[in-house]
């Protein structure tokens, strides 16, 4: 038999993929803190609302523009509908914003370490990137993005890796000089601050787009939607561009009960900052060494055990966490926050590791 004609183009057959946390076929064998999903499930009404919906109706096609979710958008973020845009997850978005925005050979910049897809989405639409490291501290100085022509600077705000923040003022000086675009990830915002969002200044600069997504907060990965804020005239680019019906009914459906009981999320993201912390300090006691994190996650490592033998050993006992092999990333492990009995099953393996640490040193 002869082989397969290549139909591929080049640089898609060169292309890394991006590759997401490890999926496992029984997720209910594990304790699943690889993929930073809310350990809570996602409000009652919003599984009611799906409920009451499975009906013939799912015979009609979708409203196209999502336009009761973008309204339910705007009343909750109070801004205007013209600068609200929903997709089929915040990845979707970043790759409609390429396909929108980004002509081949275009540069594309984002701080190192942080969400490889941006790299991933540059590369299949044949866009020039690069990544600027980070200091010894893993911070982002953006003063330094100023230095190359960029299209595009990607910034996760949580950094995805890291958990580390970069405050408002920052970001709002970096928009004053800059003349690409600015895309702020902020994926994991509600588990920081209420005052670390930006989204608000798309408002006041037409050079800025803000990503948020249902996955984490409110707890609804499954439904894969998410939403962004920009200037009125970034926003009708986008719909040019984007996909028919991008976003299935019941998913439509799901959203907007969420918003509808958004007291639900705030209160389950204060749930999840409060065993962060609490994490946090329990690792200090241990002898973990770990980034002061923003999102849902810690990322960690000791001073002397490999993080690969932290992670497989964690493996062993049915406990799944995240560990990159990638440059400065291989020395640390990433934990998703999960419940208080989660965190305390993983605080006693840890435990178990560092002090048979302790005893061979």
């Amino acid at each position: 038999m002869n082989p397969p004609r290549n139909l591929t183009r080049n640089h898609i057959s060169r292309l890394d993929p991006y590759i997401p946390g490890y999926q496992p076929e029984n997720p209910e064998a594990v304790l699943k803190l690889n993929a930073n999903e809310n350990p809570y499930p996602p409000s009652p009404q919003v599984l009611e609302a799906l409920h009451g919906n499975i009906s013939e109706v799912l015979r009609l096609y979708p409203n196209s523009r999502s336009a009761d979710l973008r309204r339910q958008l705007a009343r909750v973020y109070d801004v205007d509908e013209a600068q609200v845009f929903a997709a089929n997850g915040s990845d979707e978005i970043i790759s409609l914003i390429f396909r929108t925005f980004v002509d081949e050979n275009d540069l594309i910049l984002s701080p190192y370490p942080t969400y490889t897809f941006y790299q991933t989405a540059a590369e299949i639409h044949g866009a020039r990137y690069q990544s600027i490291d980070t200091d010894q501290d893993f911070r982002v100085n953006l003063s330094q993005f100023l230095d190359y022509p960029a299209k595009i600077v990607f910034l996760a705000n949580p950094n995805a890796q890291t958990g580390l923040l970069l405050p408002p003022r920052d970001i709002e000086a970096f928009l004053a000089v800059f003349n690409g675009l600015l895309v702020v990830d902020e994926a994991y915002i509600d588990f920081s601050s209420e005052t670390s969002s930006v989204y608000k200044l798309s408002t006041r600069y037409d050079n800025l787009m803000v990503t948020r997504t249902f996955s984490k907060s409110y707890s609804l990965c499954g439904i894969r939607v998410g939403f962004a804020f920009g200037h009125r005239h970034l926003i009708e680019s986008l719909d040019k561009t984007k996909d028919s019906y991008n976003i299935a009914y019941l998913n439509q459906v799901a959203a907007i009960a969420a918003l509808e009981d958004i007291a639900y999320m705030e209160a389950n993201a204060r749930r999840i900052k409060t065993s962060r912390e609490n994490f946090q300090q329990a690792l200090s006691e241990m002898g973990f060494i770990y980034l002061p994190s923003e999102g849902n996650f810690v990322l960690l490592r000791h001073p002397f055990l490999p993080s690969r033998t932290v992670y497989e050993s964690l493996k062993g006992e049915n406990i799944l966490v995240r560990y990159f092999d990638q440059p400065r990333l291989r020395d640390y492990v990433r934990i998703s926050i999960g419940t208080d009995s989660q965190l305390e099953r993983i605080r006693a393996a840890l435990r178990v590791m560092a002090a048979g640490y302790d005893s061979q040193a």
